[in-house]
């Protein structure tokens, strides 16, 4: 099978396009209409597959889909952001076309987030200029990146009963330790362990815990993997070095602070 090539979006590129965002009504334009529209600074990879504009077309035209339900769901404003992530992260994570290096490539995701769905990307982040940019540009926190990271990493196996659970469960301050971080992000097999760590944590410390056991389970953690590469061993061995951290941070928070004495 030859490889899609995705349509990918430069730098400058961006930055041309986010300069008059506001006047870019991607809702009202046919996907191939914004496609001809931007081709002059669109670009792919000159060889190695066969060019698929149409495929990321696609693809951004079911995260619409998914994003009209999550504002429609009579859900408050900010859990229908967090069932658009649930949802999108699964759908994305189970794509055939983003199982290449292509998905691998900032600059596909740059595209899908700037030219073809800009309005999803104003809605999930309104009003963040501090990391507007971000959320455009490709990386661990562009809007379609971070959820295709996460569904992909996170996927327990097609045979699996609860195979969604991590994506489901981990809320989003545990993604963003896991995920944006690149010791343990850029480590799947250690970002999996480290969200399975953290789902049974959740349940003998309790939920309402978990930012501040996160926080110290996350900093041992790469503490050991600057001494020894975690996502080599064996999974029962990872398993148990990552509970160990977390029952060390949690018995750590939920133990009673002793007063100093008094002076004397």
């Amino acid at each position: 099978m030859r490889v899609p090539l995705l349509p990918r979006l430069k730098a400058h590129g961006i930055a041309t396009i986010l300069e008059g965002i506001k006047d870019l009504d991607t809702t009202a334009k046919n996907g191939i209409d914004i496609l001809k529209e931007y081709s002059a600074i669109k670009s792919s990879a000159a060889s190695g597959g066969t060019r698929a504009d149409a495929v990321a077309v696609d693809i951004t035209g079911e995260l619409k889909k998914i994003a009209h339900r999550a504002s429609s769901s009579s859900a408050g404003p900010q859990s229908a952001k967090a069932l658009f992530d649930q949802e999108a992260a699964i759908y994305l994570g189970q794509l055939e076309e983003l199982k290449t290096g292509e998905a691998l490539r900032d600059d596909v995701w740059a595209f899908m987030t700037t030219v073809l769905a800009a309005d999803i990307v104003e809605w999930r982040f309104p009003d963040n200029s501090r990391e507007r940019l971000a959320r455009f540009s490709g990386g661990v926190r562009n809007t379609f990146q971070r959820l295709w990271t996460r569904g992909s990493t996170l996927d327990r196996g097609e045979g699996h009963p609860e195979r969604w659970e991590l994506v489901k469960q981990l809320t989003e301050d545990a993604m963003v330790q896991i995920f944006e971080r690149a010791s343990i992000g850029g480590n799947p097999p250690l970002a999996k362990a480290v969200a399975e760590g953290w789902l049974r944590a959740s349940t003998k410390f309790g939920r309402g815990s978990m930012e501040t056991i996160m926080r110290s389970a996350t900093k041992i953690l790469r503490l050991k993997n600057q001494i020894i590469d975690l996502a080599y061993l064996p999974p029962n061995e990872l398993e148990q070095i990552v509970s160990e951290a977390f029952d060390t941070a949690g018995t750590a928070q939920q133990a009673p602070i002793t007063p100093e004495p008094p002076y004397i």
